[in-house]
C-alpha cells in the first residue's frame, strides 16, 4: 500500500478512526449501509507510470470506475477488506492532473481524488505562478526533487499560509481579501543542499460580489454578517484617533425574528475602541456626580465632560443604561449601577434582568451579570447599567421577544481590550429617520461580527444616541433619532470614548 502524504502517526489515527466507522456501521450488502474510506484523500501519485493500491477500507461489497483516460481501474470489483489497485500512465507534462475513481457499495457511494504530479524532469516545482481567490481557498504545488527541500516566508505577506503537506507537496492558501484590490507575495523554494531553487510568485484576486461594502471594515463586517445583509447603500471608515474608530453603514439589512422582516434600510453607527490607547468614561449632567436625578441630552453631556476636564479629549460616546421617572416626573433614577472616577453613585438595581459593562482599574472593559458585579466591583473604575443579555462567551443569547426597536448596545472582547458600542436607527415610518429597527437577535448578530465576545443592551428607542469628534474638534450627533422631528432626547448617563 503506498502512503504518500501521510505520517506514520496519522496513519494509525486514521486506521483507528476506520476502525470504530467500520464497527458502526451495518454491511452494505443487498442495498444495507455501507462504509467506505481511504487510507488518504486526494491521494498523491508520482509523474511515472505504475500501479498503485488507493489505500480503499470498505466494510462490503464494493465495485469502482474513473472516466479519466489516463487511469485504468485494475479491480473493478471486490469484497470487503480487498484492495483497489488501478495503474496510471505516465505525466509528461508540466503541469499536475487530477482524476476522480468512485467507489460503490451498496446504497453508499464515495469518490477518490487522485493528483498525479507533473513531469520531474520540467522543474524542481511543478509551477512558479500561483493564483488564488478571493477567499483564498487552498491549492498546493509539487516538489520535484529527491533531496529535502525548504521555504522561506514571505516579508509584508502574512496573509499567505504556507504549509509543508508532505516530503513532495507546498499548501498555499490565503485569508479572505477584504482589502478592494488584489495582492501578491513571492517566496522562495530551496533543496537543502542548495543545489536548486525557485521563486514562486503568489497572487490573490478580488472580487467584491459578496461584500458588497466600500470599506475594508465593512467587507468584513457583511462577510461576516452573512445573508442578513442584502446590500450596501454607503458605508464609511474613520480612525478618529489611534486606538478610536467609527463606522457608519447603511444596509438593506433581513431581521428573521419577528416584526417585519423583510430587507429593510437599517442605518448602523459604530465604534471600536482599543482600550490600551483609549477609554471610557461613564457621564451625566454637566459632568457634576450631584444630577444623578436629571437628565440632559448625550450631545450636552460629552461637551460637558470635555469643557470641566482638562488634560483629555473626547472622541464621541453614546447613551447609557435604562432610566425612570418618580413623583412628578421630575426625578429620574436609574434601573442600574453608576460608576464615575472609580465611585460607586449607584450599587443597586432595578430587576433581575439588569446587568453592567465595567471599566477596571487595570484599564480593561468587561461585560457582566448582576452575580459576576458582586465579585469584582472593587475593581471597577467606570461602569453604567445595561439591560439583556446579547452575546455570552461568543455565542447569541436566546431571544423570546421579537420587537424591533431603535437600539444602543456595548460588547467586549474577551480579554478586555476591545469595546465596540452600537446604535441601530428605526422608526422610518413615524419619524422619518431613514432606518428601520431591528430586534435583539440581529444587534447581538452585528457585534458578534465585529468581534464582541460579551454584548448587553443599552437604553433605546428614542434615547439611542451616537456623537463623534469632528476633525474641526466640533461633537456632533451622527444618527437621526426616532422621535418626532428627529430631536434628541435627554437621557440620564452615557458613555463617552476619552484619551
Amino acid at each position: 500500500m503506498q502512503w504518500v502524504l501521510m505520517s506514520a502517526s496519522k496513519k494509525l489515527l486514521f486506521l483507528a478512526a476506520s476502525l470504530v466507522l467500520l464497527l458502526s456501521c451495518n454491511k452494505g450488502g443487498g442495498g444495507e449501509e455501507a462504509a467506505i474510506a481511504f487510507s488518504q484523500n486526494p491521494m498523491f501519485v508520482t509523474s511515472e507510470s505504475a500501479v498503485h493500491d488507493c489505500g480503499l477500507i470498505c466494510n462490503a461489497s464494493w465495485t469502482a470506475s474513473t472516466k479519466d483516460a489516463w487511469v485504468t481501474v485494475l479491480t473493478e470489483s471486490g469484497n470487503s477488506g480487498d484492495p483497489l489497485k488501478i495503474r496510471v500512465s505516465s505525466n509528461t507534462g508540466e503541469t499536475d492532473r487530477n482524476a476522480s475513481i468512485k467507489v460503490v457499495a451498496g446504497k453508499t457511494g464515495k469518490v477518490l481524488q487522485l493528483v498525479q504530479y507533473a513531469n520531474a524532469a520540467s522543474g524542481f516545482v511543478s509551477e512558479t505562478k500561483v493564483n488564488l481567490d478571493t477567499y483564498g481557498k487552498a491549492t498546493y504545488i509539487s516538489v520535484n526533487t529527491e533531496d529535502g527541500w525548504n521555504y522561506t516566508t514571505p516579508e509584508d505577506a502574512d496573509w499567505l499560509k504556507l504549509e509543508k503537506r508532505s516530503a513532495t507537496a507546498l499548501g498555499i492558501s490565503a485569508d479572505v481579501n477584504f482589502t478592494g484590490d488584489p495582492r501578491s507575495a513571492t517566496f522562495k523554494v530551496r533543496s537543502d543542499d542548495g543545489t536548486k531553487e525557485a521563486e514562486i510568485t503568489v497572487t490573490q484576486q478580488f472580487s467584491n460580489e459578496k461584500f458588497k461594502a466600500s470599506t475594508v471594515y465593512g467587507r468584513k463586517l457583511v462577510y461576516a454578517m452573512g445573508e442578513y445583509i442584502k446590500t450596501v447603500s454607503k458605508d464609511s471608515f474613520t480612525e478618529l484617533t489611534p486606538g478610536v474608530t467609527s463606522f457608519e453603514m447603511s444596509a438593506t439589512l433581513q431581521d428573521e425574528f419577528g416584526g417585519d422582516t423583510g430587507p429593510k434600510q437599517r442605518n448602523m453607527f459604530l465604534f471600536e475602541v482599543d482600550m490600551t490607547q483609549a477609554t471610557i468614561v461613564a457621564t451625566l449632567k454637566a459632568d457634576n456626580d450631584a444630577n444623578i436625578h436629571t437628565t440632559q441630552k448625550m450631545t450636552e453631556q460629552l461637551k460637558a465632560l470635555q469643557q470641566s476636564r482638562t488634560g483629555i479629549t473626547v472622541w464621541g460616546g453614546t447613551n447609557g443604561d435604562f432610566f425612570y421617572t418618580t413623583g412628578d416626573g421630575s426625578t429620574c433614577n436609574l434601573q442600574g449601577v453608576l460608576y464615575r472616577r472609580g465611585v460607586c453613585l449607584n450599587d443597586s438595581f432595578n430587576d433581575a434582568v439588569c446587568t453592567v459593562f465595567a471599566v477596571f482599574k487595570d484599564g480593561t472593559a468587561h461585560v457582566m451579570s448582576q452575580a459576576e458585579y458582586a465579585t469584582v466591583k472593587q475593581d471597577i473604575r467606570e461602569a453604567v447599567g445595561g439591560r439583556q443579555v446579547l452575546l455570552t462567551d461568543g455565542n447569541k443569547a436566546g431571544f423570546s421577544d421579537p420587537a424591533q426597536h431603535p437600539r444602543t448596545a456595548v460588547g467586549a472582547s474577551r480579554d478586555g481590550k476591545t469595546v465596540w458600542m452600537l446604535v441601530v436607527d428605526g422608526r422610518d415610518e413615524q419619524y422619518g429617520t431613514g432606518s428601520f429597527s431591528v430586534s435583539y437577535d440581529v444587534l447581538a448578530r452585528i457585534l458578534k461580527a465585529a468581534g464582541a465576545y460579551d454584548a448587553i443592551n443599552l437604553d433605546g428607542g428614542g434615547s439611542s444616541t451616537y456623537v463623534t469628534r469632528s476633525s474641526g474638534g466640533t461633537l456632533t450627533r451622527r444618527n437621526q433619532p426616532a422621535n418626532s422631528n428627529r430631536v434628541e432626547r435627554t437621557v440620564l448617563d452615557g458613555l463617552a470614548i476619552v484619551k
